[in-house]
């Protein structure tokens, strides 16, 4: 029946071997669908879970900070003579390297005077310092410094 059923097709030798060919693939690969269907592997990740964790915590303190670190960190301006490395890092900009930096600079040369004298810590530029400037401050103010 398959060979008469050949023969109206009228196909070649090659033509044969393709469609054999084509229907197999078809075959296990519904298979595998199947199989993987009735025996999932791995659990399915859930991104939509993730991104509401994110967006929950983006929106919680400006930085992307999370509950943790919000409660590490003090309300007003950080002051960089005082600041631990784990407060540092929280400032936008501002990574491991560059935190022990600024502590290496204050234990050698003794405290900022102004948040301008930051410029002096390797990793820090004038466009960096500024954009510090409203979350940072050297203790007390002295004349020419524009920290909060």
């Amino acid at each position: 029946m398959v060979k008469r059923f050949l023969d109206w097709l009228a196909l070649t030798g090659t033509e044969r071997k393709v469609l054999l060919f084509l229907a197999s693939s078809l075959a296990v690969g519904s298979s595998i669908r199947v199989y993987q269907s009735l025996h999932p592997s791995s659990p399915v990740f859930d991104y939509a879970r993730s991104d509401s964790i994110f967006v929950a915590r983006s929106a919680m303190v400006p930085g992307v900070l999370d509950s943790t670190t919000a409660r590490e960190m003090p309300a007003g301006p950080l002051d960089i003579n005082a600041a631990t490395k784990e407060q540092l890092v929280q400032l936008p900009g501002i990574g491991d390297v560059t935190a022990e930096r600024l502590i290496a600079y204050r234990t050698q040369h003794g405290r900022f005077r102004s948040v301008d004298e930051l410029s002096k810590v390797k990793g820090f530029s004038r466009s960096k310092i500024n954009k510090l400037r409203p979350q940072i401050t050297a203790g007390t103010k002295t004349k020419g410094d524009r920290s909060p």
